[in-house]
């Protein structure tokens, strides 16, 4: 079983980049022209606020914009593997590293899945033995440590699900198996970081409008 991301979900994702970096060039535009509005003595402070909000979420916007990039970079060159007899990874690390492993069925200790909300991912633990055939790469060069994590990068949840629960039906009954049956934190929607930022700063406008009409400011 070979897992790989599919022409759909790089497509995906590079709209998703598209509609963040045109987000942050009409933010871009928009402080643009109230720093020209400032410039001509129109700087009260309602300006000078949304000014830096803008100017914040603007930088927000373009670090997702390079963080999607990095996801449909990493989607098209990574994949997952399950044959007879092991389980074979290549998946970037840091620092645009690659990491690989080929870890066996019968060297491996444990499986742990992931718990983070709306992460896929597991880790899989080694026995480390002196005589051991499983190997993890970093770059090319041979590692010496017993975990090696998982990760879905591109491709869908479903595919990711099936592919671990492969995995788990083909390592002997003697591996430790740490996780739910159905994996339903996988499927958990991420904090929105970003939208909750616009929305406090919509809220603290709105407190500081209060306040300055009632005097406390």
């Amino acid at each position: 079983m070979r897992l790989m991301a599919k022409e759909d979900d790089v497509y995906k994702l590079m709209d998703r980049r598209d509609l963040y970096l045109g987000a942050a060039g009409l933010c871009g535009i928009v402080s643009v022209v109230l720093l020209l509005f400032i410039s001509y003595r129109y700087g009260n402070w309602e300006n000078l606020y949304f000014l830096s909000v803008l100017i914040v979420g603007m930088i927000f916007l373009l670090y997702y914009t390079w963080k999607i990039n990095q996801r449909i970079m990493e989607a098209e060159r990574c994949y997952l593997e399950l044959d007879e007899d092991s389980l074979a990874v290549y998946q970037p690390e840091k620092n645009g590293q690659y990491e690989a492993c080929r870890i066996f069925y019968q060297e491996i200790e444990k499986i742990v899945e992931g718990s983070r909300r709306g992460v896929p991912e597991f880790y899989v633990v080694v026995h480390g033995d002196e005589n051991q055939k499983s190997f993890i790469l970093l770059n090319g060069e041979e590692q010496m440590r017993k975990i090696f994590c998982v990760r879905s990068l591109g491709y869908r949840h479903e595919e990711f699900k099936e592919f671990y629960r492969r995995l788990r039906w083909e390592v002997p009954g003697k591996v430790r198996i740490v996780g739910t049956k159905y994996q339903t934190v996988w499927d958990m929607k991420q904090s929105h970081k970003g939208w909750m930022f616009f929305v406090c700063a919509g809220a603290v406008y709105l407190i500081l409008e209060v306040c300055l009409n009632l005097g406390i400011l």
